[in-house]
């Protein structure tokens, strides 16, 4: 009788476990790191900003969104991972054994690939891809663990599920803007350093030694909006016209063209958080940013989707990148 209720016991066990993995893989999305917002929008104005110029940053910035924009580099394809594309080009750790410093083992060998091309067109492609792997590995880490700040101890998302399981949420600034700033400021930095060592080119003067500091949520931020998994980043303590408060000022109006609904994934069950954000909204809130700051960073129109699908980055594929301006053996 003992061993028939374990038995018993057993197979409820198996069917609540079942059951539990079935409707998580019913609400998982497969995994494209930080959206067309950050991948796009934000890479071409922080690269515009820096000094690059307007074409400079549009193919890189295309470059960058082409990588999720293109189904077999993708992550994912049709919703089935594409695992050599996970861990080579989104910076998923290969079956949890790269770690931390895995990941930022080969964003600093993508960024040295980068520095270390000749050809004018390739370094470009070469720092969008670059730029995406190193958006993503802000993106794809465990937001909700006490070390999702840390820039070389985070606890990654893994090949193949990723953070299917946690839907698109930490593709969103909202659920982390602390994250999405700090990403931002590293971005700043590659991309001076780039400008400098690969362009022979001196950045703006707003971005001259500009060092990194991070930043922390608006606790006293007023809006409906407001949750636990939906913040906004301080802006206090900034002085006018400061490189800092520039930074800030992008990823506010970034999270202000957010939305938010209830959730219906197992991990944010009935909670509030952030839907996927309307493109022409970011960019206008992005550009009215921008134009604040023409003095320091110059006047520039942030491009829109036709630009984006314009540059032909849409159908890249792996082997492609791989063999970047090479003759295949």
């Amino acid at each position: 009788m003992k061993k028939m209720n374990s038995n018993l016991a057993s197979c409820r066990l198996l069917t609540v476990t079942l059951a539990v993995l079935a409707v998580i893989g019913l609400f998982a999305s497969p995994t494209v790191a930080y959206e067309e917002d950050t991948h796009f929008l934000m890479t071409f104005v922080i690269c515009r900003s820096v000094g690059f110029t307007d074409q400079e940053a549009l193919t890189i910035a295309a470059v960058d969104q082409g990588m999720d924009d293109s189904v077999t580099v993708n992550a994912h394809e049709n919703g089935v991972p594409n695992i050599e594309e996970e861990w080579r080009w989104h910076a998923l750790d290969l079956e949890g054994k790269m770690g931390a410093a895995g990941i930022i083992e080969r964003r600093d060998l993508l960024f040295k690939e980068a520095l270390e091309e000749t050809d004018e067109r390739n370094k470009l492609i070469r720092l969008g891809i670059f730029f995406h792997y190193q958006q993503d590995t802000w993106a794809h880490r465990h937001h909700e663990k006490s070390n999702h700040l840390s820039r070389d101890n985070f606890t990654t998302f893994n090949t193949p599920t990723g953070h299917g399981p946690w839907g698109s949420k930490p593709d969103r600034p909202p659920l982390d803007p602390v994250a999405a700033l700090m990403s931002l400021e590293d971005g700043i930095v590659f991309a001076s350093r780039f400008l400098e060592r690969s362009m022979k080119r001196e950045p703006a003067a707003l971005f001259a030694g500009y060092v990194p500091k991070g930043g922390s949520i608006n606790k006293k931020w007023k809006d409906k909006r407001k949750g636990k998994f939906f913040n906004q980043i301080d802006l206090s303590d900034e002085k006018p016209g400061s490189t800092s408060l520039y930074l800030k000022r992008l990823i506010e109006a970034q999270i202000n063209a957010y939305k938010r609904s209830r959730d219906a994934n197992p991990f944010y069950f009935a909670k509030r958080t952030p839907d996927k954000v309307d493109f022409e909204k970011v960019r206008g809130n992005l550009q009215f940013v921008v134009g604040s700051y023409k003095e320091s960073v110059g006047e520039f129109l942030v491009p829109g989707q036709a630009e984006k699908l314009a540059q032909g980055f849409t159908e890249m594929t792996t082997e492609q990148l791989l063999f970047l301006g090479k003759e295949r053996k």
